[in-house]
């Protein structure tokens, strides 16, 4: 988390993110449980931009397996959550070096979790893709793409929850990321498995995983050889958006204007209205792996 402010300008969201002192005295960041809580501030009315919380790793990450430990996402009308990587070069130069949307969604319009890649190339993917268990939804991956979605699977939102309510109420569970460039490469795979079901390599303790036992992915994309050259190394972010590019321009169609009124009214004098909107992380760790000898590293 900054020392100081970071602007909203990044998604262009109705959001003041906070330093790290100032999210502690307004207790939207706290250890409860041996779990870390970020929220968005509940206070009533804040019509300067409500207060939200961003955080990023100092160090930064190329190939390697991402697993998340998350009992609760945020959730609510006009919210933009994202667990995330991201070039170190953002700040004026994205898209070149990528990113890597592990888990997103806006307005809870998806039933499940989003899996999105952003390029500087017009890299893409397949729009059906039977080695995954996620239903593609975008195939261009280019952020020069006129509708910017970048490329992009859902994943299954029923049977096992992925994202939501539904995932809120059975206590979360474990999404891992498999990123892995150059000439021995599987490009990137997600998976998710509910509270109790992960593999045994990623309960408590553990210190080597091996993806290749792990199944199925939700998502595959297999763009290691074509897109290699898009994905340098990374930083970790999470973050809660309100409004922006995505949230803000899909409100209406997600029933969100009918319920609340206006976004801005929302967002400026409805702070009960994100109760939910937090995360509750129980642990990320990274586990480096090669990818072979082109790695993005």
């Amino acid at each position: 988390m900054a020392d100081t402010p970071l602007p909203s300008s990044y998604t262009n969201g109705l959001v003041v993110y906070q330093s790290q002192q100032a999210a502690t005295q307004l207790n939207i960041t706290s250890v409860e449980g041996g779990e870390f809580f970020m929220r968005v501030s509940t206070q009533q009315s804040a019509t300067e931009g409500r207060p939200s919380v961003r955080i990023e790793s100092k160090k930064l990450y190329a190939d390697g397996v991402y697993v998340l430990n998350v009992s609760h996402v945020p959730v609510g009308c006009s919210t933009w959550p994202a667990f995330w990587t991201t070039t170190a070069e953002q700040d004026g130069k994205w898209p070149i070096g990528g990113e890597i949307d592990i888990i997103e969604n806006a307005n809870d319009e998806f039933a499940g979790a989003l899996t999105t890649l952003h390029t500087n190339s017009g890299c893409s993917i397949a729009a059906s893709i039977p080695a995954q268990s996620a239903t593609v939804l975008h195939t261009n991956c280019s952020a020069y793409n006129p509708d910017r979605t970048g490329c992009q699977s859902e994943m299954n939102g029923t049977s096992v929850p992925t994202w939501g309510a539904a995932l809120n109420r059975a206590g979360g569970g474990f999404f891992a990321m498999a990123r892995s460039f150059g000439t021995t490469g599987k490009g990137v795979r997600v998976w998710y498995w509910a509270r109790g079901s992960e593999p045994s390599d990623l309960q408590r303790g553990s210190t080597a995983v091996n993806p290749e036992n792990w199944g199925k992915p939700n998502v595959w994309y297999d763009v290691a050889q074509q897109c290699h050259q898009d994905f340098n190394q990374h930083k970790i972010v999470f973050d809660t958006t309100l409004g922006g590019d995505w949230a803000g321009n899909t409100y209406e169609r997600s029933g969100c204007q009918a319920q609340y009124g206006p976004i801005t009214d929302q967002v400026s004098m409805n702070g009960s209205s994100y109760d939910e909107a937090y995360w509750a992380v129980g642990g990320l760790r990274v586990f480096a792996s090669g990818g072979g000898n082109e790695n993005a590293a």
